[in-house]
């Protein structure tokens, strides 16, 4: 767990994590994804599916250091428009 943690850290929503004693790995969102489907009837059991509709934003969106970087990209590096972006994000509730 402590290196999945380090991992997730340094390489984000890129980390390839450790699954199992036996040293399989997965790319992180691949395996979040998997986790999704397993938990879906879970949440659907205790009226909480929505939560994992917002991790499956998440996944398709990217998280938000990933859309920062592609906004600051987009716009030459100009960090006002980063922040113009998370102001949107903030007033909309939700990444955009």
């Amino acid at each position: 767990m402590q290196e999945n943690k380090w991992r997730s850290a340094r390489y984000g929503m890129d980390a390839i994590i450790i699954l199992d004693a036996y040293g399989n790995e997965e790319l992180v969102t691949d395996a979040v994804a998997r986790l999704l489907t397993e938990l879906e009837p879970v949440a659907e059991g205790l009226g909480c599916s929505e939560d994992l509709d917002g991790v499956r934003t998440i996944l398709r969106k990217g998280a938000s250091y990933q859309r920062q970087r592609a906004v600051a990209r987009r716009a030459g590096g100009e960090l006002d428009a980063v922040v113009a972006s998370l102001v949107a994000e903030m007033r909309a509730g939700r990444p955009l």
